[in-house]
């Protein structure tokens, strides 16, 4: 059966159907599903389910930004220059985006506008790189799960095979499976593009560039390698573990970064894309034009200035030191007692992966999975407190993905869910 109702199905004109106009692969697609979809339930009080950055954005003035007055006010002039774009809607933005990406090369320290891409979110610059290396039917990418699940909703949408290598989990920490990919590589000619999420979501680990390049020297893989940087900036040294160096030695990379994280920008939806000059003339062939409108276009560039970069770093350090306070907290004796585990992975991120365990004495190291839902669940709809449920993953049973709060939501989340585990 389609996946439309009866009432849906009852179409006119009588000789129009969706089965004889979609291709089948879509209509059997199912949706991607956010946990922002608001459709049929507002959004909670407190929100920790999207990876957001929970402190606010560099674009306003957090608590403890360290402003002198000039800089505060010449701030202020800058929001109201970004907004006065509004008066110009009438005129289409830049198509090349030239002042922009010229302003994110010298953020980023490239030598040249020339090796970025932008795109509707980190999102859109995913289902481009599938579109520009993948033919449809024939290709493949190759995942490592757990990861982020647009990479598979992408390929389905654009019909091409996704292969998988699971990370290996030992002791809590998961590790990319070199020899399995190289295995799987040397078996499947066809995968075009290998998507590494670094630091992973949900796994909040960082992949080391040494492996990174261990792939990118591999002769027996063709395509490319996308380096998901969503959280890199969450990262201690983050310049120093971040693929970009790596550019000028390897075409076959692409890094994949955004303004949503660490600038606190997810509304804005702006990704970039970091690649040899050939494959970013290739990408902005097949995108579609004026992608970034010129609101979207003034406030990126406002975020880039040395007060914004002030407060995005300040914002970073905050968003750390609360990761910290949680996991401590989290650790102490009560929780242990109430069945909550060690959070896995890499802690490297603005969010961590909470398992949650059986209370029964002598099995304190089983998970459990049915335990873990009931807890979520309890936590949205009846105390406010959005957290994401992902025990369905591969080596994620029974736990939450937490983001990283305020101080404030912090401390209520702990309160909370303290009560909550007494209870289940």
């Amino acid at each position: 059966m389609p996946w439309f109702s009866n009432a849906e199905a009852a179409m006119q004109p009588a000789h129009f159907s969706l089965e004889g106009a979609i291709r089948p692969k879509i209509l059997a697609l199912p949706a991607y599903v956010t946990s922002t979809s608001d459709e049929f339930q507002p959004r909670s009080t407190i929100l920790m389910d999207a990876n957001e950055n929970s402190l606010g954005s560099c674009l306003t003035t957090c608590p403890s930004a360290d402003l002198g007055v000039d800089e505060q006010v010449n701030l202020n002039d800058d929001l109201a220059l970004a907004f006065s774009e509004i008066t110009r809607l009438h005129r289409y933005p830049s198509a090349s985006q030239w002042q922009l990406k010229r302003s994110i090369a010298e953020w980023r320290g490239l030598s040249s506008a020339r090796n970025i891409c932008l795109g509707v979110g980190a999102a859109d610059i995913v289902d481009l790189v599938i579109r520009m290396a993948c033919t449809p039917s024939k290709d493949a990418i190759l995942t490592t799960p757990p990861t982020f699940g647009l990479y598979r909703s992408r390929a389905a949408l654009n019909d091409v095979e996704v292969i998988e290598c699971p990370l290996e989990v030992s002791n809590g920490d998961f590790v990319l499976p070199i020899q399995e990919i190289f295995d799987q590589l040397e078996c499947n000619p066809q995968v075009k593009v290998i998507f590494l999420a670094s630091p992973g979501n949900p796994t909040g680990t960082l992949i080391s560039r040494s492996d990174i390049k261990r792939i990118l020297d591999f002769p027996g893989f063709k395509g490319i390698l996308v380096a998901d940087e969503a959280y890199i900036d969450f990262c201690p040294l983050a310049e120093t573990v971040s693929a970009l160096d790596l550019l000028p030695k390897y075409a076959n990379l692409l890094v994949l970064q955004t303004l949503s994280k660490s600038h606190g920008l997810a509304g804005l939806r702006l990704g970039m894309a970091f690649a040899h000059t050939a494959i970013i003339e290739i990408l902005s062939k097949i995108q579609m034009p004026y992608c970034v409108s010129s609101p979207t276009s003034a406030l990126a560039m406002l975020s880039l200035t040395p007060a914004c970069e002030q407060l995005r770093r300040q914002l970073v350090a905050r968003t750390i030191a609360n990761r910290e306070k949680l996991i401590f907290d989290l650790a102490q004796s009560q929780f242990i007692d109430l069945g909550v585990g060690k959070p896995l992975g890499g802690n490297q991120a603005n969010f961590i992966l909470l398992p949650i365990l059986k209370r029964n004495p002598g099995v304190t190291h089983a998970r459990d999975n049915p335990r873990a839902r009931t807890v979520s669940d309890t936590l949205k709809k009846v105390h406010g407190i959005s957290v994401r449920f992902i025990g369905d993953l591969q080596g994620c049973e029974a736990c939450m993905r937490i983001t990283i709060g305020t101080e404030e939501e912090n401390t209520m989340l702990v309160e909370t869910l303290k009560a909550v585990l007494e209870v289940f």
